[in-house]
């Protein structure tokens, strides 16, 4: 009871891999399997009948054409039914044709198989005369002919039976030197799955060497780990010489095939009248006598079906966990394909659909990277670059530095050593600044006594921001830059479909982009002008602090020399005399230029604070980031609320190319998920 139930778990086991080959998953997914291949007239067909039972045709013009699944049942009834699994690509129509094709019989004979391969190779399209109308129609087909034999005297065995390998164009007038290469591409994708077993058929009577089979599948299979050598028509091998290389491959002497040799004996070619039994018979005998019988246990089709079969369970039970789990992966990326297409796009509803999510979606990233709200989204994890924020904060840090160290064309007093800095912007002058204040004063000077006019200090200060202008038109440019780019990876993240990508971003998305980008340039320069091409003025009141901090550094730094110290005093002193002879020693314009440096230095410096405050508020988070005209705001759900329907058509449509990667998508997870649950049943 043990054996039988072992027995019809492994049968239930093949079976299930014979369904998930009529799903045709087999070509997304390696299958264990065995598959019979060799040259034309190498005995192929006959091996197949003894293993199967099956009379094939021997009519030359109904030899296999297309591959052919032969599956042998245990079952009470009898039975032989005959289906056709559709090739990976056909289209919904001939995919309903060929799975309409259903032959069913009892008792099969030779008229009754040849007639229902007639009728497959009609219905697959195949070219079975030279006179054939239809263009369209080869010689070959990629379609699987699936023949399923049910019996009590059937042990289960799944065989793929390819056509053979051939090198005469125009054989029987229908072939030609594409149809080689096609088939000979067939047989080299059977046998390069590496679940699959090899059953390289060849005849004893030629030399083993030269046979093109073995090299395919030695090119296949370069250990021999899955390839076993199936020698046929013994009874040809009448020189010694060639029975004794016969016997060394079986015995294992000269072969590379781990799996070894079998040797079978085929009908003869004038015999089409003997049963199966009466061949097994005739074969039973002859490998009876020597030398055949030093190597009993692997001659005979019966030895072979047995070996056979007890590989197949081996292989189907070691790669079944395996064969599943790779579904699950195929599966899973499916179906995020899908998900990446979205939609079928094929009117203005769907088509605006899809862009109105794409652009919710491109806005709730944006939010959250111009909040720095990073933890929510997994896409700042796997692209940091998208941490908008975070970039121009740091982009603002490093402008309000080098404008502070590097911004002014001449340092007020004492000169600092400054870091190297990233806007490229030269050190100030080591010059001192009193000389261009006093050419300012004489080259501007009115008839004012004791005072300066309105423009010296406008002259003056203009000469000192003369960097401004390139400082901030950089910054700006470079927050520019970082916004785009920000706004371009953020779109090829979201919207993978380089068509949909393409024509948003470099037909709609460019040119608004442009505009806004402008609009912040523009600003900028309306800010500098402003700052120094105006009338110097503040109300702050923080501006006479520095001034008055100046002046009486002006006069505290002359009566440091002059400070004494007194016995009976702790502190220092300065004698009156010296106080007012310093006060009335100057020049009018040495102190006159002396106001203006002060008055510089305090508005300076003030004015400083503000430029860079105001820029990056203004420019940088009002028009590239914030504001209701930003970049960033560009393509949102209004936008897309507002394309007409040439332009939905343009960016959203699908070509034709798109739409047949989304149906062979739509196929596979079919397929896919009907393996699934085959494999869990």
């Amino acid at each position: 009871m043990a054996a039988l139930g072992s027995e019809l778990g492994n049968a239930a086991m093949l079976a299930k891999i014979d369904k998930l080959r009529e799903l045709n998953v087999g070509s997304l997914v390696p299958l264990p399997q065995l598959v019979v291949v060799g040259d034309q007239s190498s005995g192929k067909s006959s091996v197949l009948e003894s293993l199967t039972g099956l009379s094939f045709p021997r009519d030359v013009g109904l030899c296999t054409r297309f591959a052919a699944q032969i599956s042998c049942c245990r079952d009470t009834v009898k039975v032989v039914t005959v289906s056709i699994i559709p090739r990976p690509d056909a289209d919904d129509k001939l995919k309903a044709k060929l799975l309409g094709f259903n032959r069913q019989i009892n008792d099969l004979s030779n008229d009754d198989l040849a007639k229902i391969f007639q009728e497959a190779s009609t219905a697959m399209g195949i070219r079975m005369t030279t006179d054939s109308e239809d263009p369209r129609s080869g010689a070959f087909s990629q379609d699987i002919l699936k023949i399923e034999i049910h019996g009590p005297d059937k042990s289960h065995l799944t065989v793929i039976d390819v056509p053979g390998i051939f090198r005469l164009t125009q054989f029987l007038g229908l072939t030609t030197s594409t149809d080689i290469t096609l088939v000979e591409s067939m047989v080299k994708s059977y046998m390069s799955n590496n679940r699959t077993i090899i059953l390289a058929v060849m005849p004893c009577n030629v030399d083993i060497a030269t046979q093109e089979i073995l090299k395919l599948a030695e090119a296949a299979d370069p250990d021999g780990a899955r390839t076993m050598g199936v020698l046929t028509k013994p009874d040809l091998a009448t020189e010694a010489a060639t029975r004794d290389a016969v016997m060394d491959l079986v015995l294992g002497k000269r072969s590379k095939l781990k799996l070894g040799y079998y040797v079978v004996k085929n009908r003869s070619a004038d015999d089409k009248t003997s049963t199966l039994a009466q061949r097994v018979k005739v074969e039973r005998a002859f490998f009876m006598a020597p030398p055949w019988t030093n190597v009993g246990d692997r001659c005979g089709i019966a030895a072979l079906k047995e070996r056979l079969r007890r590989l197949l369970m081996k292989v189907s039970k070691d790669e079944l966990p395996h064969v599943k789990g790779e579904i699950k992966e195929r599966l899973r990326k499916c179906k995020a394909d899908l998900e990446t297409k979205g939609p079928a796009r094929a009117d203005q509803n769907s088509q605006r659909q899809y862009l109105g999510k794409l652009a919710g979606r491109f806005q709730a990233v944006s939010q959250a990277a111009l909040n720095g709200y990073y933890a929510g989204e997994r896409i700042f994890k796997t692209h940091p670059e998208l941490k908008l924020i975070t970039r121009v904060t740091k982009l603002n840090e490093d402008f309000s530095d080098v404008f502070w160290s590097r911004g002014h064309r001449q340092h007020f007093g004492k000169v600092e050593k400054n870091e190297a800095e990233p806007y490229g912007c030269p050190e100030p002058w080591k010059t001192p600044i009193m000389e261009c204040i006093r050419n300012a004063y004489q080259s501007s000077r009115g008839p004012e006594l004791g005072t300066y006019g309105g423009t010296v200090l406008s002259t003056v200060f203009e000469q000192q921001s003369e960097k401004w202008e390139l400082l901030a038109t950089s910054h700006a440019s470079n927050a520019i830059v970082i916004v785009h780019d920000f706004i371009f990876q953020l779109i090829a993240y979201l919207c993978p479909d380089e068509q949909v990508k393409d024509q948003l971003w470099a037909n709609v998305l460019v040119e608004k982009l442009r505009e806004r980008y402008k609009k912040a340039m523009d600003h900028t320069r309306f800010l500098l002008s402003i700052e120094r091409g105006g009338r110097p003025s503040t109300f702050n009141h923080y501006f006479g602090n520095p001034l008055q901090s100046k002046r009486a550094e002006r006069l505290y730094q002359p009566l440091l020399q002059k400070v004494e110290k007194h016995s009976g005093f702790s502190g220092h002193y300065v004698e009156v005399s010296e106080l007012k002879r310093h006060l009335i020693c100057k020049k009018n314009a040495d102190q006159v230029c002396e106001d203006i440096l002060d008055t510089l230095a305090s508005y300076y410096k003030l004015a400083r604070k503000r430029f860079v405050d105001v820029l990056c508020q203004q420019v940088v988070s009002h028009f590239l980031l914030d504001g209701a005209e930003s970049p960033i705001a560009v393509f949102s759900p209004e936008f897309v609320m507002g394309l007409d329907s040439d332009q939905l058509e343009m960016i959203a449509g699908e070509d034709e190319e798109s739409k047949e990667q989304r149906q062979t998508l739509e196929r596979e997870t079919q397929s896919l998920e009907a393996t699934l649950k085959v494999l869990r049943t």
